[in-house]
């Protein structure tokens, strides 16, 4: 990913200038079927999408919808769509539409996965977030919060990032009057049974749980330590917080680390550039 950075931005890495990146690198690399506009507006039915104006020849636009959307997930989609325009686009003639589902809990499978694995690699690297928030490290929700502004992305979307690679067992969930609308579980934990499932079924939150019982502090964050039983036949630490804005609860549970856990192999990030890049010829 480095050389996206020296091919659009010297000098000023973080947080990513993804719409500089996307529009320069099309240009030098694809000048024949560059990236030639994007736009975000009023889209109520999907988050983001990549279309061909008029013809693929005659160039490619990314549309992103920017009502009652931070600025952040916005940035998170642009680059979702890039990983389209650099991977799929001689696949998808007609163009392709994300929702919501897929940019923001990173739920996709096949090439949707894809974009959402280039776009977190290009906004949070791997190399930079793992000096941050090293793989044994227990990080709160205020520790994840730093790393967000640091990238400029949302806080769902660097606690997602860092289930990917931690050797803890932690759990993060959004949820929403006391049932859990998502849930994703670290390897390690999902491995020893410590998740949830909400696919199919609405999990109702325990009444004990921060997030449930209420006593948030001024800041709308709030955080136990809970004995087995509550969460799980366990101790499980909880950290939340409350955003009446979007009218969300977002927890991560901690558990104990009882057993060895080797971790994912390390990702090698010159191999998503060489991906994406010969994936657009």
């Amino acid at each position: 990913m480095t050389q996206f950075w020296k091919a659009a931005a010297p000098g000023s890495r973080f947080p990513v200038n993804v719409e500089l990146i996307a529009e320069t690198v099309s240009a030098s690399r694809f000048p024949s079927d560059r990236i030639k506009a994007i736009k975000g507006g009023a889209i109520p039915d999907f988050d983001g999408a990549l279309y061909p104006i008029d013809d693929p020849r005659n160039g490619w636009a990314i549309i992103y919808n920017k009502t009652d959307v931070s600025l952040e997930r916005q940035r998170f989609t642009i680059a979702h769509e890039f990983g389209h325009y650099l991977a799929h686009r001689h696949l998808l003639p007609n163009g392709v539409e994300c929702d919501e589902k897929v940019v923001t809990q990173r739920s996709g499978k096949g090439i949707e996965k894809e974009a959402d694995e280039f776009a977190a690699s290009l906004l949070m690297p791997f190399d930079d977030f793992k000096a941050r928030i090293p793989a044994d490290a227990k990080p709160s929700l205020d520790d994840l919060g730093a790393a967000a502004e640091h990238y400029g992305v949302s806080l769902t979307a660097t606690a997602l990032r860092w289930l990917e690679y931690t050797e803890r067992r932690a759990v993060f969930m959004v949820s929403r009057d006391g049932g859990a609308r998502w849930a994703k579980s670290s390897e390690p934990a999902f491995k020893s049974g410590r998740f949830f499932r909400t696919v199919r079924e609405t999990y109702m939150l325990p009444e004990a749980s921060c997030a449930v019982n209420g006593n948030f502090d001024d800041m709308g964050r709030a955080s136990a330590t809970h004995p087995p039983g509550v969460w799980f036949p366990e101790e499980t630490e909880e950290f939340c917080i409350c955003s009446k804005k979007h009218d969300l609860t977002l927890t991560i549970l901690h558990l104990p680390k009882s057993f060895r856990w080797l971790g994912p192999a390390e990702p090698v990030e010159p191999d998503t550039f060489d991906r994406f890049m010969s994936g657009g010829r």
